[in-house]
């Protein structure tokens, strides 16, 4: 087929979206296409459907590429970033824009390319509200500075989107909070240092952080940490014996601590003074009070006096446990009084060495799964009942009327057939559990990112292409044609379900359906369908009718004269067969 198309009709076709993608839920332009596309980027990008492989030709010339590159990913997400604007982007969306991050971070480092960094300061990132913004604009929560969240004003930060793994944003040149949010001391030339905090000797602490045995038993503990803590490593004795020895140093036991946290490179202060933070024995203050206090470089370490229900040594603890790089509190008070050389013993005796591992104990990325929806996918949201869904679509599910919505994510691609009223599909609602949902309890998620994208459906169940005559194209789709398609026999729904569902559409709207009308409405679908049934019989019975007919026809045929074919056959002659 040779087709000629002007320049001014191709400029003009490259701006329209009239292409069906993503089984048939959304039209994209020719640009939004790739011959080959090996990650699901949908609802931005897709690969060429086969029964367009015909027309890859006027299609390149309208926009269509071969394969998705690393720049094909940076002009996507710059281009999605002019069109969104301010606005927050769908879970679907979402997770395209952290395909795309992560295929430009894998493959440039693959190549051992510098264009990273040099893309850091024009890249885009989803920012804590899912809206795309520049990347030198945003900062990410590092496992040190995780720890002062709570204690300052975030409305002066932006923080990357908790998704966005932390080796994409080094790649990217994103700044760390610890980096630029430090904690000092407020008011340090009134400290007031104490040789002992209750019955507990600062000097005490000191000589059993030089104990030979103590150290020992510590890097016991932290070998059995660091083997469920990839990133806590640093755990030759040596090192170890080093920090302790560090620790011992510099510990102070004060009578109060105050400190205050401070924006960089301005020191601006952004401390924030929670309630829930306030302990019952330190109302009244309007100062951050803190039970320890280590600096970035390590050269000050400070226990301030805690209140009486809190132990001395179980600060101490958190102290040695920061000191040793540790991202979590090692158990290590209970070795501080106890005799010489028994920490072995003590250690053996609590099980604090278990080389015995936990399964289940990190979340994945199909961890969103299950749990409710946020308030700000919530807005995203949509009701199509007969929409189809593409496979991996993230949705929102509900089992019954009145339950709060939750994650899931379409499993095929799947669509009502003709005259359905609503259909069943299977949805993952949790991490490897997946489940039949009638097409009344999954939600949509509308698409906010382009402008010559909308949520059309595309009410056609199949798509008609004009093909060549002879192709290959042609045979392939005809022979799929006269398939059965599977993912719509699971699909029927009852006509109890149909009532239930419509019952809860109307209540949700505020009209209430009673039992009386239910009945009747049930029983006409009942009725309906029991009509299609006998319909569906008789055709059957009406096709044996009529092959019983012809096998009749055939027979009389059979005794007709073969002569003067008219007159039947009334003599059987048996020759003798000489």
């Amino acid at each position: 087929m040779n087709l000629f198309i002007s320049l001014p009709d191709i400029m003009e076709l490259q701006r329209v979206a009239f292409i069906p993608a993503a089984n048939g839920t959304r039209l994209v332009t020719a640009s939004s296409l790739f011959a080959r596309l090996a990650i699901n980027l949908s609802p931005f990008a897709f690969e060429l459907p086969p029964q367009y492989l015909s027309f890859v030709k006027i299609l390149k010339d309208l926009g269509l590429q071969d394969t998705f590159s690393v720049e094909s990913g940076k002009d996507l997400l710059l281009n999605l970033q002019k069109a969104c604007g301010y606005q927050r982007l769908n879970p679907n969306e979402l997770r395209a824009v952290l395909e795309i991050l992560d295929y430009v971070s894998n493959k440039s480092t693959e190549a051992n390319t510098s264009d990273t960094p040099t893309w850091g300061s024009e890249a885009i990132v989803p920012d804590d509200d899912s809206r795309l913004v520049h990347a030198m604009s945003c900062i990410y929560v590092d496992s040190y500075g995780s720890k002062c969240v709570k204690y300052i004003d975030s409305s002066r930060l932006r923080f990357v989107h908790r998704d966005l793994p932390e080796r994409i944003c080094v790649a990217l040149g994103i700044k760390k909070l610890s980096d630029v949010v430090v904690e000092e001391l407020h008011h340090e030339e009134h400290l007031q240092c104490l040789d002992s905090i209750g019955s507990i000797p600062l000097a005490v602490i000191r000589q059993k952080l030089l104990s030979k045995s103590f150290q020992a038993a510590v890097w016991s503990i932290v070998n059995t940490v660091a083997s469920d803590i990839p990133a806590f490593d640093n755990l030759a004795l040596e090192n170890i014996r080093r920090s302790l020895e560090s620790v011992a140093e510099k510990l102070q036991f004060v009578k109060c601590l105050q400190t205050r946290f401070l924006l960089l490179p301005k020191s601006v202060d952004i401390t924030r003074v929670a309630k829930e933070s306030i302990l019952p024995e330190w109302e009244g203050g309007s100062k951050n009070r803190a039970l320890y206090f280590i600096d970035r470089l390590k050269t000050c370490m400070l226990i301030a006096e805690p209140p009486s229900y809190i132990s001395v040594l179980d600060v101490v603890a958190l102290v040695v446990s920061q000191a040793l790089g540790s991202p979590i509190p090692l158990p290590i008070g209970s070795l501080i009084l106890c005799p010489e050389e028994s920490e072995t013993a003590l250690l053996n005796v609590l099980k604090l060495c278990s080389d015995e591992r936990l399964s289940g104990c990190r979340g994945g990325r199909n961890s969103f799964l299950g749990s409710e929806i946020l308030p700000r996918d919530a807005v995203h949201v949509q009701f199509h009942p007969l929409r189809p869904f593409y496979r991996g679509e993230i949705v929102a599910w509900r089992s019954q009327n009145g339950e709060k919505l939750k994650y899931g994510r379409v499993l095929d691609d799947v669509r009502p057939s003709a005259g359905q009223a609503l259909y069943r599909f299977n949805v993952e609602t949790s991490p490897g559990v997946t489940g039949p949902l009638l097409s009344s309890h999954v939600f949509s998620f509308r698409s906010l990112s382009t402008r010559n994208e909308d949520d059309r459906i595309v009410a056609d169940t199949r798509i008609k292409v004009e093909q060549p005559e002879g192709s290959e194209i042609t045979k392939s789709v005809s022979s799929q044609q006269q398939q059965p398609v599977r993912e719509l026999q699971h699909g029927r729904v009852s006509a109890a379900e149909l009532v239930q569902a419509v019952h809860e559409m109307l209540f949700a709207a505020g009209i209430n359906m009673d039992v009386e009308k239910q009945s009747l409405l049930q029983t006409t679908l009942t009725m309906q369908e029991q009509l299609q049934e006998s319909q569906a019989a008789l055709l059957l019975e009406q096709e044996k009718f009529d092959m019983a007919a012809k096998e009749a026809e055939t027979a009389k045929a059979a005794w007709l004269c073969r002569i003067c074919l008219n007159s039947e056959v009334d003599i059987t002659i048996i020759p003798c067969g000489h």
